[in-house]
């Protein structure tokens, strides 16, 4: 079952794309239904690929992409809010746009594309 981009994009925190002291990290709140991670990443940036072990999931806890697998999911309830956090490169100030590759339990592969700035 395709889950159109624009309902998909609906996960990304507007203007929560930021540069932080390792990389950059930007936000996910769950708005659509109850969601099962069972892999995580990889993310382009601009084409640029960033592989699974250079992303950090912070829920209640942090968690490296890799760890998410279909014997160690994470889900995501309505409303559950998500950090995701790259290494180890910041991005330069301006827009930028961004896919990332997620498997769920309940649909198969999806992609969360979305454009914001650094400024």
């Amino acid at each position: 079952m395709a889950i159109p981009t624009a309902l998909l994009r609906r996960f990304y925190v507007r203007n929560s794309l930021q540069n932080n002291d390792e990389g950059f990290s930007f936000k996910l709140t769950n708005r659509i239904a109850p969601t099962t991670l069972v892999s995580l990443g990889p993310v382009e940036i601009d084409g640029a690929l960033y592989a699974p072990d250079q992303l950090t999931v912070i829920s209640n806890h942090p968690r490296s992409a890799t760890d998410i697998r279909e014997g160690s999911p994470l889900f995501l309830p309505i409303g559950k809010k998500i950090l995701l956090s790259l290494m180890p490169n910041q991005l330069k100030q301006g827009n930028h746009h961004v896919v990332l590759h997620a498997v769920t339990l309940e649909v198969g592969p999806v992609m969360i594309e979305f454009d914001d700035a650094i400024t």
